[in-house]
C-alpha cells in the first residue's frame, strides 16, 4: 500500500507544481502586454534577470539570468521529486534482500543492515536536494572566480589610469583582455552597456555591486562611487584596493590551511577508523563469538 500511495502523492505534487508554473507564466505574459507601452530602462534588455521573485534573484546571483531560469529550476525540482519516488520504490523492493545478506557479516552485520535500510531515504533526499546543491555550487565557484580576477583587474585599471586613460576607456581595455567566460568580464561588459545607454556611472557601479553581492566588490564599488562624487584620482585608489584584496586572500588561504587538520579528524574517524578496527579486530572477535557459541551450546 505504500508504493501506490507514494506514486499518487508524487503525481499530485507534480500536477500542483505544473499548475503553479503555468499560472506564473500566464501572469508574466499578461503583465508584459499591459506594460509594453510604458517607458522601461534600456538596461533591462541587456542585463536580464530571471525574475523579481526571491528565487529569480537567487538564481541570478549564480549567473542564471535568462527568462526561463525559474521555470527550469522548478522543472528540475519536479524531475527530482519523480526520481526520488522511483528511488524509494526501487529501494524498498531491493533493500530486504540486501539487508538479509548484510546480517550475515561478522561483527558489523546489524549496523550494516540498518545502514542499508536508510539508503533509499538518503538517495531520495540527495536527489531532491540536487538542484539546490548545483545552484549553490555554481554560485560558490562564481564568487571564487570574481574574487580571483578582481585584484588583477584593479591593477590593470590603475595602470591604465596612470597612463592617462579614462575609467570607461580602461574598462573597455580590460574587457578586451579578459576571456568572455569569466564572470567579472561579463559583469564589466554589462556595466559598459549600461553606461552606453545613458545611465549614470555611479548608478551603474551600484548595480554592478547588486548583481554580484560579493563583499570585496561592494567595497571597491563604494570607493569608486565616492571617488566619482569627489572627483579624486582613480590610480591612487585602485592599487591599494588590489593590494588589500591580495592580502585578504592570502590570509584566508592561511586560515584554511591551519584549519585543515581539525576538519580531517571527523572524516578519518568515520571512514578510516571503523575499517581499520574491522580489519584488525574482526577475525579475533569472530573467533571469540564462535568459542562462546560453542561453549554455550555444550
Amino acid at each position: 500500500m505504500l508504493q501506490p500511495a507514494a506514486l499518487v502523492g508524487g503525481a499530485v505534487l507534480v500536477a500542483i507544481s505544473a499548475s503553479v508554473v503555468t499560472v506564473a507564466r500566464r501572469r508574466s505574459r499578461i503583465r508584459a502586454r499591459l506594460f509594453q507601452g510604458e517607458a522601461v530602462e534600456p538596461v533591462a534588455a541587456e542585463a536580464p534577470i530571471a525574475s523579481d521573485s526571491r528565487l529569480g534573484k537567487w538564481l541570478a546571483l549564480a549567473g542564471y539570468r535568462s527568462s526561463s531560469a525559474v521555470s527550469g529550476f522548478v522543472a528540475a525540482c519536479l524531475v527530482g521529486i519523480v526520481l526520488a519516488l522511483l528511488a524509494f520504490v526501487l529501494g524498498s523492493a531491493i533493500v530486504p534482500a540486501v539487508q538479509a545478506a548484510a546480517y550475515g557479516l561478522p561483527v558489523v552485520g546489524a549496523a550494516s543492515a540498518a545502514l542499508v535500510g536508510l539508503l533509499p531515504w538518503i538517495a531520495g533526499l540527495w536527489i531532491l536536494a540536487a538542484p539546490y546543491l548545483h545552484v549553490r555550487g555554481v554560485r560558490r565557484r562564481r564568487v571564487e572566480e570574481l574574487e580571483a580576477d578582481l585584484p588583477l583587474v584593479l591593477e590593470l585599471l590603475a595602470t591604465l589610469a596612470e597612463a592617462g586613460h579614462g575609467f570607461d576607456g580602461s574598462v573597455a581595455r580590460v574587457i578586451e583582455s579578459q576571456p568572455e567566460t569569466r564572470p567579472l568580464a561579463q559583469e564589466l561588459r554589462l556595466y559598459q552597456l549600461e553606461v552606453l545607454t545613458g545611465v549614470g556611472r555611479g548608478q551603474c557601479l551600484r548595480r554592478l555591486g547588486e548583481r554580484t553581492r560579493v563583499p570585496s566588490i561592494d567595497t571597491v564599488v563604494s570607493a569608486l562611487v565616492q571617488a566619482e562624487e569627489l572627483g579624486s584620482g582613480l590610480a591612487d585608489l585602485l592599487r591599494p584596493q588590489a593590494n588589500d584584496l591580495r592580502h585578504r586572500r592570502r590570509e584566508q588561504a592561511l586560515a584554511q590551511a591551519e584549519s585543515l587538520p581539525e576538519k580531517l579528524v571527523v572524516p578519518l574517524l568515520i571512514g578510516f577508523l571503523p575499517g581499520l578496527l574491522v580489519w584488525t579486530l574482526g577475525p579475533a572477535f569472530h573467533q571469540l563469538f564462535v568459542m562462546i557459541d560453542a561453549a554455550m551450546g555444550q
